[in-house]
């Protein structure tokens, strides 16, 4: 992210999220003092700038339904509202090293190939850890039935029948994921072992 792109997202979550909060009339966390917390709202401002205006939407409503404080009139501490962020849009930082890894690995590549590399990814996007063989199974189990869907919404189309927009969004989607996996994998090989 740019600079220029930095200020635009800063300015946009001061907008969508910290404005409406405050005009609610949320509070600082009663742990921080008003230099602190122009200091946590500093944080969000910079460390959230990567998001949508409409993950910055769901998190401000998130926000609004869970207040903090005895009288649940205070913002949350920004560890929290960070945390809930991550949950809703990913910031992309691009691949970790275990992501890389992994997707070197026999394990990564069987998942490219076999069509369930993007449940994988988001495990590890989640656990943060290598998939044990218990998780692999559950991993593989989960992308049946997208993976079974894919298959047979690209086997239509071979056949040259007609596919629903819902399909056509789905199999830009699934495709897309699947690409993100082989790109991951690509730029492990090409950097080489860990």
């Amino acid at each position: 992210m740019d600079a220029k792109e930095q200020a635009a997202g800063e300015k946009r979550v001061q907008e969508i999220l910290i404005a409406p909060l405050e005009a609610l009339g949320l509070a600082r966390p009663s742990t921080a003092t008003l230099a602190k917390f122009e200091v946590m709202k500093k944080e969000l401002r910079q460390k959230l700038a990567y998001m949508s205006e409409d993950g910055l939407t769901e998190l401000r409503e998130w926000i609004e339904a869970h207040p903090e404080g005895k009288n649940k009139d205070r913002f949350p501490i920004a560890l929290k509202i960070l945390a809930k962020a991550r949950e809703k849009e990913v910031p992309d930082t691009g691949p970790s090293r275990l992501m890389l890894n992994v997707f070197r690995d026999e394990l990564g590549l069987r998942a490219i190939r076999q069509g369930w590399a993007p449940e994988l990814l988001a495990f590890i996007k989640g656990g943060r850890e290598w998939p044990g063989r218990w998780s692999q199974t559950k991993i593989r189990e989960s992308a049946d039935s997208p993976v079974r869907r894919l298959e047979d919404i690209e086997m239509r189309l071979a056949r040259g029948d007609a596919i629903s927009a819902e399909e056509d969004r789905f199999r830009l989607q699934r495709r897309a994921a699947l690409q993100t996996c082989q790109d991951i994998a690509d730029q492990a090989r090409r950097k080489g072992a860990a």
